[in-house]
Parts: C-alpha cells; structure tokens; sequence
C-alpha cells in the first residue's frame, strides 16, 4: 500500500511515531512524508532520521496560523503533491493537515483518508474574544468536512473526542482513542548507565546532593512556564538541593510566547538552569529526580512531559487540567495541583523533596502505571489493525 502522512513538520514523526512508521514498513508498505522541515536542530537531523529509516519526503511549506491567503496555497500544496501519485491511504496528522489534506485527498481521488486529532489547542478554550471564538466555529465547520470524508479519526484525548461528539461532528463509530502513548522499552529506568548519568550531571554543574525538578515543554505561558519559574524562587532558600531544569523550543510567532528576557532572569539564578531545545530528553530525565507538568492548554491527550519521565520512573506533578491530569494518580503517582497556582506547584515540590521514600514510590508506581496503559507497541497495533 502507497501510505501520504500529511504533517506540519518532520519532527512530528521522528519524535512521536517511529514504532508505527516501521511496523507499517515492516508489512512493506511504501510511506511518504509531506511536511515542512524542522529548523530547530541541527540542520535536516529530522529529515535525516525519519530517511534512514525508508521514508520518502515531499517538501511542503506550513504556515502554523490560520491565514485565508497562506492556507488555499497550503491547500492546493497538499492536493499537488497527493495528485503526483496514486495514494491508497492518507493520514493527517494535526489541525491543519487534519483540515485541508482530508479536503485535498478528496479532491485528488483519494478516499481512504485517516486523521490523527492530536489536540484542538488555544483555540477551543473559552475566551471573550470576538475573532477566537469566530476561528473556533470556523474550525468546526471545516472539521465537519474533514471528518465526513475521513474513515477513521484518531483521538489521544477522551475531553476532545467527547467535544466533537456533543457537537455530531463526527459519528463514534469512526473514533480510536488512545490516552497517550510511549516507548517503554526506549524510556526506561535501565537504559542510562550510572557513568553516563555522572557525565550529565558534571556537565550541567550538579553536585550529588542536588534535586532535579524538570519541565520539557514549549516556551508557551500555557504550558506552566510562569508557574515553574515562580515556583523555583519559592524554594531557593527553603530547598537549596533544588535544581529546576527547563528545557523546550521557543514558540516564535505566537501570542501566547514567553518572551527570552523572561527565562533568562531566572536562569541567571543559581537553581535554575535553561537549556533550550535539546533532543537528549531520556538522559535529562535519568538525572532527575522528579518531573513537573504545570499545563493549562488544551493538550492532546497525555503529554509526553508526563508520560515520558512515567516510563522512566520519575514522580510526577501535574495541574487539575482536565486534559492533562490523566496520567498523573493523585497521591500514587505524584500529585495533581490546581492550575495556574505556583505556591501548591512549589508546595507539591517541597513534600517530594523533603521525602525520598515518598518520591522513589511515586516513581515506582509511575513505572507501573506507563507499562500497563501507554505501551506504544501494543497501541500501535491497534491502531494500525484499525485503519489499514
């Protein structure tokens, strides 16, 4: 089978779908990837990832905000590409490839077409304003369309299948669900050695008696940004073992972006450490000894700021962010604190750092918990004996 994976960037398959992509060539289908590259890295390391594994590349320019102009260039991008060849099957994978590829498969011929609703995001929460709220129905009448074309959609957030439910956007016949997902096998307590855990810790200065409270993420206010930083200056005199570790891509061009300026008054502290964007997150997560998750955007389903240090063994500590908090077993895994809410981030924070024991439980239970429900191989297999 000739398989289109329409996605904004590269990245998106190389960090989040490799276990499917080589399942599904394992079964020798032909996959193409039609997306923009990833200039976060080192150049084409995405594109050189997602290659050597046998996947073709299509180069198609995204632009991430909605724009009338940009996006029927974007449209007609996808239809040319998907025109050029004779596709079985096109998955979508986000918003906008969601959208306009399911409308361009439709218009090139192609009617097995699959989307991955990977989070709705800012757009979909409650707000005041007259121009969100006008895109917000203008979305919905375009995922309409794009799931009446589409045979299968697959949702990673029970909240966001059950929105388009209420609404009869889509039929629950046509939905997968899966709370998340993650490589247990890859992200595992066992996989970094003692000697590479030294080598890390002496790079970024750490001594044996200091704590590492990590937060991956975009450098997005939703994604609890403030609340970290704030509640690292909380706990710098209480808790001085307390190291907080940031690390995440910038969110150029968004409104909701955390300006540099910002971080870089907390990173001049010295329990704070920015790292920027980095790919080595398994090794980040062995050196530390809790991970935080203080989200109030509208996430896909179980982020994998939560799900990843989970399969590592790591206590976590999320908000009551209903899109989010799923993962996290209040007082078995970790603790749940209220959105938006430094002093209980900080709260939560100190109760694991003054007890080892409690910690080294949460992370144990939280090992448990990733091998019984986020298993990527198995859900992968569901979901390819789902659509294929």
């Amino acid at each position: 089978m000739k398989i289109a994976i329409v996605c904004s960037y590269d990245f998106s398959i190389a960090w989040s779908l490799e276990i499917f992509i080589k399942k599904l060539l394992k079964e020798n289908h032909n996959i193409t990837v039609i997306s923009d590259i990833h200039d976060g890295h080192t150049e084409n390391f995405y594109l050189d990832t997602i290659s050597n594994w046998g996947v073709n590349h299509e180069f198609l320019k995204t632009y991430r905000f909605f724009s009338p102009f940009e996006d029927i260039k974007y449209l007609y991008g996808i239809y040319r590409l998907l025109k050029k060849k004779n596709y079985d099957l096109v998955i979508n994978i986000a918003t906008k490839p969601n959208i306009y590829g399911s409308i361009a498969a439709r218009l090139a011929g192609i009617k097995n077409v699959v989307c991955f609703a990977w989070g709705l995001g800012l757009t979909f929460e409650k707000s005041n304003s007259l121009g969100r709220n006008l895109l917000k129905y203008i979305l919905l009448f375009l995922y309409f369309i794009a799931f009446k074309i589409s045979k299968k959609i697959w949702f990673t957030n029970k909240n966001d299948l059950e929105y388009f439910l209420r609404r009869k956007i889509l039929s629950e016949r046509k939905s997968f669900l899966s709370n998340g997902f993650v490589d247990i096998e890859s992200f595992s307590p066992s996989i970094i050695t003692p000697e590479i855990e030294e080598k890390y810790r002496n790079n970024l200065g750490l001594n044996s008696n200091d704590k590492v409270i990590i937060l991956v993420a975009r450098m997005s206010w939703a994604k609890g940004i403030k609340q970290f930083c704030e509640a690292s200056d909380i706990l710098r005199e209480i808790n001085p073992e307390a190291k907080f570790l940031l690390v995440g891509q910038d969110d150029k061009g968004s409104p909701d972006a955390v300006p540099e300026k910002y971080i870089k008054k907390y990173a001049s502290q010295n329990n704070f450490l920015h790292l920027g964007y980095r790919v080595d997150i398994k090794e980040l997560y062995s050196i530390s000894y809790m991970a935080v998750f203080p989200s109030y955007y509208r996430e896909g389903g179980w982020p994998r700021g939560l799900t990843e240090p989970m399969a590592m063994g790591k206590p976590v500590i999320t908000t009551d962010n209903i899109h989010a908090s799923g993962a996290v077993i209040h007082g078995k895994n970790g603790f749940i604190v209220p959105m938006k809410d430094s002093y209980e981030l900080a709260n939560s924070i100190k109760i694991l750092l003054n007890d080892s024991a409690l910690a080294s439980k949460f992370g144990q239970e939280s090992r448990k918990l990733a091998i019984k429900n986020l298993d990527e191989k198995k859900i992968m297999s569901d979901l390819i004996q789902a659509i294929i």
